[in-house]
Order: C-alpha cells, then sequence, then structure tokens
C-alpha cells in the first residue's frame, strides 16, 4: 500500500514538473518575441537517495480526546459546545475578511513568511517540496523533530536523525532560515509510555539538543544551521506532556534546560529560541488541558520574563477554526451558528492581541510572537482513488465550513493581519504536503490544511493565491 501511494505521489509531483516544462516553453517563447517574464526557480533534478524513516506531524487545534481511567469508566473531555442560535441571542461580531482575488493584492514580507514541510518522503520528494517553497516566496522552513525517533536508544542516534540532518542542511543551501520543533521524548526518558510527553530529567533533552547541533553543524560564519529552535510542542495538552504536572512551571523547567544547552551548542549563539506554542483549546480542566492564555501566565510567573534569556520569541498557535482573521470572539457564551466561535481560543485575531496583552501585563515588551503554526482546513477539492470526493473527517466539524478559496483569502489575510503588527515575527503556515493519497483516504485532519492535493492539478488555490502575491 505504501509502494502504491508512493508511486501515486511521485506521479503528481512529475505532473508538477511536466507543467513546469510547458511553463517554461511559453516563457522562453515570450521571450523570444520580446515580452520580460520575471525568472522562476529551477525545477528540482531527481536523485537516487534514501528515504525517511515515518515521523509525526504537528498536533491540529481540537479538542483533546480522553484517556481510560484504570478501574473506572472514560472521563467525558469538556468540548465547547457548538450552539444554535435563539431567539434574542447576540450575534457575533464578525468583520468580513475582504476579498482578496482580485489584484491588487497585498505586499508581503518574505523573511516574515514560511512553511511547514513533511520530512518523511523520499529526499526527491522533499527536493520537489522546496522548490515549491520556493516559488511560494517564504523564507523560512519548518521541520518537526520527534525525539523519540531520532534518539530511539539513549545516546545512539537513528538514521532517521541523519536524513533529516541532510533535509536541514538541503534547505540552508536553497537559502531558507530552518526552524526546527523538539517534542515527544523517548521512552527511555519519560515516567509513563502513555501518549507523549516530556523527560523526567531536563539535563536529558538538554544533551539532546547539544548533540544534534554538533552534528549539523555550521555554516561558513559560525552560525547554526538551525535558524530557530521550538522547545516542545503545545505542553498545554495532557496528550503531549503526559507523565509530568500539566502547568507553565514545570514547562519552564525544561525551556531553562534546554536553553542554556542549545546557547552552549555549536553555533548556539545565532538561533532564536521559541517557547512552545501552546494549544488554543478553550478547555482549562487543568487534567485534559489548560488553557494557553493561563498557561501562558504561568509560564510568566515561573521566570519567562528573566532578561538573562536572550534572543528568545513567543510561541503562539493562532488557529481560527472556521472564523475569518479579522473575526474577534463576541464577548458572550452563544455567537450564534455554526459553532466554534463561542470562546476566544478560536479567533486568529483575539489569540495574538491577548498574548501580547499579557507579555505587556509583564513588562515584556521586547520580544515577540512568532507564530509557529496557523491555518485553515478544508477538505473540499480533495477526491479519493476512484475520483469520487473524499469524505472529510468528523471531527473537528469547522473542516466542513468553509471551501478553498475561503480557506486561501484568510491564510493570505492573515498574513497581511500579522505583518502590520510590530510586535509579530515570522509566522509557519502549517502546511505544505501532509496531503498524500494515502493520509487523504484515511479522512487525516492535517491533509485539510495543505497546500496540496492530488490529481492533475496539485497546486490548491490558497498554494496559487501566496504564489501570486507580491513579495519584498
Amino acid at each position: 500500500m505504501g509502494q502504491r501511494m508512493r508511486r501515486r505521489h511521485v506521479w503528481w509531483l512529475g505532473v508538477i514538473a511536466l507543467g513546469t516544462l510547458v511553463v517554461a516553453s511559453q516563457v522562453w517563447a515570450a521571450r523570444s518575441s520580446g515580452e520580460d517574464t520575471p525568472p522562476q526557480p529551477e525545477a528540482p533534478v531527481a536523485q537516487a537517495l534514501p528515504t525517511a524513516t515515518p515521523g509525526f506531524g504537528p498536533i491540529i487545534t481540537a479538542p483533546p480526546q480522553p484517556t481510560p481511567t484504570p478501574g473506572g469508566p472514560p472521563t467525558a473531555t469538556p468540548v465547547p459546545p457548538t450552539r444554535t442560535p435563539t431567539p434574542g441571542g447576540a450575534a457575533p461580531t464578525i468583520t468580513p475578511t475582504p476579498s482578496i482575488s482580485p489584484t491588487p493584492l497585498p505586499t508581503l514580507t518574505a523573511d516574515l513568511m514560511g512553511i511547514q514541510l513533511n520530512p518523511n518522503t523520499s529526499l526527491e520528494g522533499y527536493d520537489t517540496s522546496l522548490w515549491l517553497a520556493e516559488r511560494l516566496g517564504v523564507k523560512w522552513i519548518k521541520l518537526q523533530f520527534a525525539w523519540d525517533q531520532l534518539e530511539p536508544q539513549r545516546g545512539v542516534l537513528s538514521e532517521t536523525f541523519y536524513t533529516y540532518r541532510i533535509l536541514v542542511q538541503r534547505a540552508n543551501q536553497k537559502g531558507f532560515k530552518v526552524m526546527i520543533s523538539v517534542a515527544k521524548a523517548p521512552d527511555w526518558a519519560r515516567a509513563s509510555q502513555e501518549e507523549d510527553g516530556p523527560p523526567v530529567n531536563p539535563q536529558d533533552l538538554a544533551s539532546f539538543l547539544t548533540r544534534i547541533m554538533s552534528e549539523v553543524r555550521v555554516d561558513l560564519y559560525g552560525n547554526s544551521y538551525f535558524a530557530a529552535i521550538e522547545v516542545w510542542n503545545e505542553p498545554n495538552l495532557r496528550r503531549e506532556w503526559n507523565g509530568a504536572p500539566l502547568g507553565g512551571a514545570e514547562y519552564m523547567r525544561l525551556f531553562d534546560a534546554a536553553y542554556n544547552a542549545i546557547r552552549s551548542g555549536e553555533g548556539g549563539h545565532s538561533v532564536t529560541i521559541v517557547t512552545a506554542g501552546l494549544a488554543p483549546t478553550g478547555i482549562n480542566d487543568g487534567v485534559t488541558a489548560i488553557d494557553d492564555r493561563e498557561f501562558l501566565r504561568q509560564m510568566y510567573a515561573a521566570g519567562l520574563g528573566n532578561p538573562a534569556y536572550q534572543n528568545i520569541a513567543i510561541g503562539v498557535h493562532p488557529y481560527g477554526a472556521a472564523n475569518p482573521p479579522d473575526a474577534r470572539w463576541c464577548g458572550q457564551d452563544d455567537c450564534g451558528a455554526p459553532g466554534y466561535n463561542n470562546h476566544p481560543s478560536w479567533f486568529f485575531l483575539n489569540t495574538i492581541e491577548d498574548y501580547r496583552a499579557i507579555m505587556e501585563q509583564n513588562g515584556d515588551t521586547g520580544r515577540q510572537l512568532w507564530a509557529t503554526e496557523f491555518g485553515w482546513g478544508t477538505y473540499e477539492g480533495f477526491t479519493t482513488v476512484e475520483g469520487d470526493p473524499a469524505p472529510p473527517p468528523d471531527d473537528p466539524p469547522y473542516l466542513q465550513w468553509i471551501d478553498q478559496e475561503t480557506q486561501a483569502n484568510y491564510i493570505l489575510r492573515a498574513f497581511e493581519i500579522a505583518q502590520s503588527k510590530p510586535y509579530m515575527g515570522p509566522m509557519i503556515l502549517w502546511n505544505l504536503d501532509y496531503s498524500n493519497q494515502e493520509l487523504i483516504d484515511a479522512r487525516d485532519p492535517r491533509a485539510a490544511y495543505a497546500l496540496l492535493r492530488g490529481g492533475t492539478d496539485p497546486l490548491r488555490p490558497a498554494f496559487k493565491l501566496l504564489e501570486a502575491a507580491p513579495k519584498r
């Protein structure tokens, strides 16, 4: 099954390359007639290289699922309710996102734009993804580093790590800045093997970070090939922090060890260290999850504002469910249909504004927010192997509430909004290519956020709109 999917994946990548040749012939004809055509990135050349070992992708922002309690029935997870408007109920205060299809499109700053790539593909496929990222005009590439797959035994780096090292170096050779997110401790370092979680001893993570920095090395100027390192992923969720107390103070113990290890690592002076992007869940039971705003306050109470932490950024995951990037929460428990709009966690603008307010309340005005994940998802445009419309996931339901054109408009508008705010740093769009046929057929929510799809036209409207937007 996997081989068939990879053949299918390589087939549509070939379609992209064929399309590029057609475009190139048209460009040559245009130049011959005196027309001025802007240069395009050169298509990658296929190489016979090893295939990466499967890893993982980031957590999709959706209500966490409960873990059964031994000896008793499972506890229901509190999920923000989907409400139906009642007569006299409050209407949502939503400002419609302006359509950005026709031109002129907004001019965006490429250094503040990035996209996450799937590292678990062939190196030939990865080269194609880098080529597509060049076409988008973004300057940042993000990769997830699953520690449990890279150091499965203490002190022993896996073959997967050495493949990932190649990915980082290739992205640098193409002129990209690389951010990695390190999470998921291996079993040998944990107190529990349930779900995912941190190490018992933060120094185990510190040792791993120092080791991989020495393996990846530095450029000619002594700067690490890692331009930024995000320390963990969504630690306010139990499923990402199982086996340790859930809370901002406990996370800061891990962050402090990681910070010092990165700074002492090879080229560590050049690395921007990013706190973990938190999951905006709307849940604050202290067991399944802690509300991301409250968790950030706990981090500051535990020392995040310490000026000894130099060149750090505050990670944020400002997902918007199906709400426009310009919209804000209506301020009430019932904001009307369709749902996922009755809490500020479900709004892009509320999230970045709330985080900034917390930073200012703690006197932390000199640092920036970095959106290490954001995006809007839809299954529209995906097809099954037979060519029928692919059924979307049942959860989260908002993946069925917007179409591809809306997705495209929301993403571009979010970039434009963020770049108008001086406290916002780079924004990493989740994702380019977690959308092979196998993931689509599995109704995997990750595919909904991707800019690529299968078939003869693999570029989704969001890709085309971002590519068309001028960059500076």
